[in-house]
C-alpha cells in the first residue's frame, strides 16, 4: 500500500511542476506591452498543441521502441546461441500487429535485419550503411533517417547480453509522410515552422517540405537562410539559444531546445510581424521564457522516462486471460530491481496434474481455475512483489529484497493456500495443487540464472511427489555432486 500512495503523490507532484511552468509562462506573457497582447497570447496558447504534437509523433515512438528493446523476449532470442529466426520474425510480426508499427530487430551474430512484414535483409556495408555508422556512435539510441526509395525514420536501440556483448539493434520505423502531414496541420493553424536536426548537423524533420531529405540530398543545418545570423548572435551569447534575426527583410523568432535523447537540435521558427522595436524585444524575450519552459517540461519527462515505461508495461505488457504481468513485463521489473541493488527470490510454481482437469472438465474450467490461482498468489504477495504469468499453467513470482528463507516460507504458504482452496467446475469440487522450485540471488545471478534454477528446484518438486516446495540451493548442491562424481 505505501508504494502505491508513493506512486501516486510522485504522479501529482510531476503533473504540478509542468503546470507550474505553464502558469509561469503564461503570467509572463501578460506582461507584454499593450498593442501586441492578444497575438502574443495566441502565439503562446499554440505552443501547447506544439508541445502535444511533438510528445506524440517523436517522444512516444521512441518511448514505444525502448520500451520493446528493454523489456520483451528479443533480446533472449538474439543472444541464443542458436538464432531462432521463425521466433523471431513471429514476435516482431505481433509487435507490428499491436501497436500498427513496422519492428525490426538488426541482429550482429549474423548480419541480417528482420522486419516484422516477414522480409529480411542482410546488413551489407555497402548497401545498409546506417547499421555501421549507427553501430559505432556512443549513443544507445539512435535516430536516423534511412530507405531512400520511401523516407523514413528509424528509431535504433542497441541491445547489450549480461556480459556487455552488443547484439544489434532493436527498433521501429515510420513513414516520413506521417510526421510531415501532422507538422504541416500544425503549421497551417499556428503558422510555426519545426526544424530537427541530428547530432551531424544533418536535417532530419522540417514542417517545411522544401527542406526534407526526398531520396536524392539531405541538407545540412548551415544551408539555411536563417542559420547565418543566428549562429553570429549564437557565438556572441553566453546565456540564451533564442534570437531575432532579419531574413529577406522578415523578423523571425528562432528558438533552439536540445533534444538528449536521440542527440538532435530542435529549433521552432516563428516569422514575425512588423512591430516597434520595443515591442518586438519583448515579445522575443517573454517567448524565449515560453519556450525555455515548454522544452524543459520535456526534459522533465524523459528524466522520468523509466516511470513512463512502467506505466507502459502495465497497461500493454499482460497476458490476456489472467491479467497477470507477461513475460516481458517481468524482465523488465527485474532490471529496474536489479539496477536498486536489491536482492531477489525467484519462485516457479506449476499446477500439478493440469492436463487432466482441461481434459476432465474442459478448458474453459482450466481458463478459470488459472484465474482463481493467479488472485490467490496476488493475494499473498506485498505491493512490491511481481507475480507473473509464465506460459501454459506456469507462474513466475519476483521478490525483491528477500532471501532464500523468506522466499519458502511464501512459496509454503501459497502451496498451502492453494491445496486448501475449493475450485468449481461444472458443479463439481475439484482438488487442484501446484509444486513449488525457489531460487535466491546470489550477487551474480541474472534472471534468467535465477529462473532456470528455480526450474530446476521445481523439478525436483514434482519428481518427489508434486504439492511440495524444493529450493535451487539444494538442487545446486546436487549438481556439483553430480559434477564431481563424473
Amino acid at each position: 500500500m505505501f508504494q502505491k500512495w508513493r506512486r501516486y503523490f510522485k504522479n501529482k507532484f510531476i503533473v504540478a511542476i509542468v503546470a507550474f511552468i505553464f502558469a509561469v509562462a503564461l503570467s509572463a506573457t501578460i506582461s507584454l506591452l499593450k498593442s501586441v497582447e492578444t497575438q502574443s497570447l495566441l502565439e503562446q496558447e499554440s505552443l501547447t498543441p506544439a508541445f502535444n504534437l511533438i510528445s506524440e509523433e517523436i517522444i512516444k515512438p521512441l518511448y514505444v521502441a525502448e520500451t520493446i528493446a528493454r523489456a520483451s523476449n528479443l533480446k533472449n532470442l538474439m543472444n541464443s546461441p542458436v538464432l531462432d529466426e521463425v521466433a523471431i520474425k513471429q514476435t516482431l510480426h505481433e509487435l507490428g500487429e499491436e501497436f500498427q508499427v513496422e519492428f525490426f530487430v538488426a541482429n550482429e551474430s549474423d548480419r541480417t535485419q528482420y522486419n516484422s512484414d516477414g522480409s529480411s535483409l542482410a546488413l551489407d556495408i555497402n548497401k545498409v550503411e546506417w547499421y555501421f555508422r549507427a553501430m559505432y556512435t556512443e549513443q544507445d539510441i539512435v535516430g536516423v533517417l534511412g530507405n531512400r526509395e520511401d523516407i523514413r525514420i528509424y528509431y535504433d536501440v542497441k541491445i547489450y547480453n549480461d556480459k556487455g556483448e552488443f547484439l544489434g539493434f532493436i527498433g521501429l520505423n515510420k513513414k516520413l509522410t506521417t510526421f510531415l502531414n501532422a507538422f504541416d496541420n500544425f503549421k497551417k493553424e499556428f503558422g510555426y515552422d519545426f526544424v530537427f536536426v541530428d547530432h551531424n548537423n544533418n536535417v532530419v524533420l522540417s514542417s517545411d517540405t522544401n527542406l526534407v531529405a526526398d531520396g536524392k540530398r539531405i541538407l545540412q543545418l548551415n544551408q539555411l537562410p536563417w542559420y547565418a545570423p543566428y549562429i553570429s548572435k549564437y557565438n556572441d551569447s553566453e546565456q540564451h539559444h533564442n534570437f531575432l534575426v532579419e531574413v529577406a527583410g522578415e523578423d523571425l523568432l528562432i528558438a533552439q531546445a536540445n533534444f538528449e535523447p536521440l542527440n538532435w537540435k530542435m529549433f521552432l521558427i516563428n516569422p514575425l510581424k512588423v512591430r516597434q522595436t520595443a515591442a518586438t524585444q519583448d515579445f522575443a524575450i517573454q517567448t524565449t521564457y515560453i519556450t525555455v519552459a515548454i522544452f524543459t517540461a520535456i526534459l522533465i519527462i524523459w528524466l522520468i522516462g523509466k516511470s513512463l515505461q512502467g506505466e507502459f508495461a502495465r497497461r500493454h505488457l499482460k497476458d490476456p486471460l489472467t491479467q497477470l504481468p507477461n513475460r516481458a513485463h517481468l524482465a523488465w521489473h527485474y532490471e529496474k530491481f536489479a539496477r536498486m541493488n536489491k536482492s531477489i527470490a525467484v519462485i516457479m510454481v506449476d499446477l500439478d496434474h493440469f492436463k487432466a482437469i482441461n481434459d476432465t472438465y474442459g478448458h474453459s474450467a482450466g481458463d478459470k481455475a488459472l484465474c482463481e490461482v493467479a488472485n490467490l498468489l496476488k493475494s499473498l504477495l506485498r505491493d512490491i512483489d511481481i507475480v507473473a504469468r509464465w506460459g501454459g499453467e506456469e507462474f513466475v513470482i519476483l521478490l525483491p529484497a528477500a532471501d532464500i528463507t523468506i522466499a519458502n516460507h511464501i512459496a509454503d504458504r501459497a502451496r498451502q493456500v492453494i491445496a486448501k482452496h475449493i475450485f468449481v467446475a461444472n458443479s463439481k469440487v475439484i482438488q487442484i495443487t501446484a509444486s513449488f522450485g525457489v531460487s535466491a540471488d546470489t550477487g551474480k545471478s541474472n534472471l534468467i540464472q535465477l529462473i532456470n534454477n528455480a526450474d530446476a528446484a521445481l523439478y525436483e518438486a514434482k519428481n518427489s511427489g508434486r504439492n511440495k516446495v524444493c529450493t535451487g540451493k539444494k538442487t545446486a548442491t546436487q549438481n556439483l555432486k553430480k559434477q564431481a562424481s563424473s
